[in-house]
Formats: structure tokens, sequence, C-alpha cells
């Protein structure tokens, strides 16, 4: 039977014992799980690798866990991707926070375009998101959250990118082997300026399709052909 995993603030390496006092963690394991003393988990430090333990103790208060077996995960995506994505409605941003963790984006990144209707997300809940499809898909490391920027910001680095948009060149994945970094607009789209604007920094604009297709599908979309 496939063992519960599970992220810890804690490092690992190196250790044959750990005691977690996260009262989400003891809530999970004690209310949720109805887990217990003998009862077998596989912690993760964010390292790339896994650690099968087993509980000794496991009260309201605290948790004692023996480190049983140290081993290689196996789930890390094989490059990076990193995806600009315009800050979309709460429900359809974690839906891509969501999806997107399980199909291997490494590096969310929000932005503000011309067209966001939302200029926050809320940082606490959607690093929640992605530690729960982390330990629900079995990855062995979770995305980074990395601070909001306005698209201009974005585009003043020396980072190259795609750009979806549906008038653009059909997108083929084989074409991408190595990391990518690909924005994605908002629910009304990029405006003239800033399809201009990436002309102007030649930055490929690719099309998944003949059909329009909402942002947080389009999101999805892309993670999974990178995948």
């Amino acid at each position: 039977m496939r063992l519960h995993n599970f992220f810890v603030r804690d490092k690992l390496e190196g250790t044959q014992s750990i005691t977690i006092t996260d009262s989400d963690l003891l809530h999970q394991w004690s209310k949720v799980f109805r887990l217990g003393k003998g009862d077998r988990v596989v912690l993760l430090d964010n390292s790339g690798f896994e650690f099968e333990c087993v509980f000794t103790l496991l009260t309201k208060k605290e948790a004692s866990l023996s480190i049983e077996e140290k081993r290689e995960n196996t789930s890390i995506p094989g490059r990076q991707v990193h995806m600009y994505l315009a800050v979309l409605k709460k429900d359809n941003f974690e839906l891509v926070l969501q999806k997107g963790t399980e199909l291997g984006v490494t590096h969310f990144h929000p932005i503000l375009t011309s067209r966001t209707e939302k200029q926050n997300i809320n940082v606490e809940r959607a690093e929640k998101i992605v530690r729960e499809a982390s330990e629900q898909s079995g990855r062995g490391t979770m995305p980074t959250i990395v601070p909001i920027l306005t698209l201009g910001e974005v585009l003043d680095t020396d980072n190259e990118y795609i750009a979806l948009h549906m008038d653009g060149e059909k997108f083929d994945s084989q074409k991408f082997t190595e990391d990518v970094s690909v924005l994605v607009g908002p629910e009304g789209g990029w405006s003239d300026e800033e399809i201009a604007l990436f002309k102007e920094k030649n930055i490929p604009i690719y099309s998944l399709g003949n059909t329009t297709l909402r942002a947080e599908t389009a999101a999805i979309a892309i993670s999974t052909l990178l995948y």
C-alpha cells in the first residue's frame, strides 16, 4: 500500500528521528488519517529525497518518528518550468497552482498585466495549495512561489520567454527539451500593447489550438505539454 507523503520544515538528512509540533500535521495525522504508534508515513524536506518513518509517539501536542529508510524521490520534474501567470480570480488561480504542481511546474511567478483584475494573492494559502498538491502527487520537491512583479519588470530581465496567445504559431512541445519560462495572460487576454512588446523583445508567441482558451485552461494545458 502506498504510504502518505508529508512535507516538513526540518531538514532530515543525517538524523535518525524527528519530533513534530506542527499543529496542522498533527491534526492531519491523528484526526484525518487516524494514524498512531507503529504506523508509517513518508516525510519530505524539499531536498529531493524521501524518508520512510515510523511513529513512536503521536499525541495532540507532538509526534515522534523514527527514520527507517532514506531514498531518492523519482518524481522530481526533469527540468525547470517557470510559469509567469497573470493573477487570476481566486478559484481559477488556485486551480492552476494545484494542477500545475501535479504536472511538474517548478516555479510560479504571479504577474500584473494591464488587464489583471486582482492585484495580489494570498501567499500563505498559495503555499498550502502547492504543498498539498505536491504531497498528493508524490513530488519530492515543492514549486516555488515567487513574489508578484509587473509584466514590465519581468520583461526587463535577460531571461528568455515564450508567450501564449491564440494568434501565435502552433506550439510544438518537441522543440522544448530544456528549461522554459512561459507567459500566460489574464482572463481578458494580452493587450495589443503587450503583444507588440513581446514582438519588440523577440519573444516567441505560441498558440495551443484554434479555439479561445480560458486563462486557467491555457495554463494547465501548457503544463501538460511541457511535462
